[in-house]
């Protein structure tokens, strides 16, 4: 049986008026991929970032529990719920640790989420500097160039821009990142966002493998229903907002 890397139970989030988040619940596994799916708007941005340890609306956690069993059997939410906007920055500040080394996020939008003031390589250094195991100075230009080979870029890129390269070399690039600091458990927030259907599942299936060829547990954000049955090991779908707390 596969190690469970990302355990949320219940997970009740509450914004402006209404629940944006309703009781839901998500396992992620060793070398498996869950689906989180649903309409726009029906808090999949929300509920991945939570499972971070951010949460940004008001008045946030009202329900559920957070745990990495990979690490310890902390239930990170206790201590917040119904904690408001101070409770949310004290969650945030107790998870930053748990960021990088254990947990990665590769965003939607790689284009405009990287950095446009700094290069891939420089990027990719920043996220190297998060692992756990530390990296020696002499083996990092070596290991930025095994990782840009992993997604299928050139050494080159390292001295690239963001704006340089093309979406779905972003996307790649993005996902190198991501990649970089090593993570148990890889968040990938919607990654075939303005991608064409071939481009879209070229990324997808590079996501798959590397973060499989990695040991990582996948959490897939995507609206995308033959994505998500061509490769979910589960799936957890979400229906949006429902009634106000």
């Amino acid at each position: 049986m596969a190690q469970v890397l990302l355990e949320v139970d219940r997970l009740r989030i509450g914004g402006p008026g209404r629940v944006i988040v309703d009781g839901v619940s998500i396992v992620v596994e060793a070398g498996k991929v869950t689906a989180l799916c649903g309409p726009s708007g029906a808090g999949k941005s929300v509920t991945a970032r939570a499972c971070m340890g951010l949460v940004d609306v008001q008045p946030g956690l009202i329900g559920g529990t957070l745990r990495y069993p990979g690490r310890s059997e902390r239930d990170w939410f206790k201590d917040h719920l119904n904690g408001g906007a101070r409770g949310m920055v004290r969650l945030a500040r107790e998870t930053e640790t748990m960021r990088g080394g254990y947990l990665s996020y590769s965003p939607q939008a790689a284009s405009s989420a990287l950095n446009p003031g700094r290069t891939i390589g420089r990027q990719m250094e920043i996220a190297v500097g998060r692992r756990e195991k530390a990296i020696p100075a002499n083996h990092l230009a070596g290991l930025i160039v095994e990782l840009l080979a992993e997604v299928g870029l050139a050494p080159h890129v390292c001295s690239s821009l963001p704006g340089e390269l093309s979406g779905g070399m972003c996307q790649r690039a993005a996902l190198a990142i991501a990649m970089a600091s090593a993570p148990q458990v890889l968040l990938a927030d919607e990654p075939e966002t303005g991608l064409d259907p071939v481009l879209r599942r070229q990324v997808v299936e590079l996501l798959l493998s590397v973060g499989k060829a990695h040991g990582c547990g996948i959490l897939l954000i995507s609206h995308h229903e033959d994505t998500v049955t061509r490769i979910a090991d589960s799936v957890v779908r979400l229906v949006g907002p429902v009634q106000a707390p």
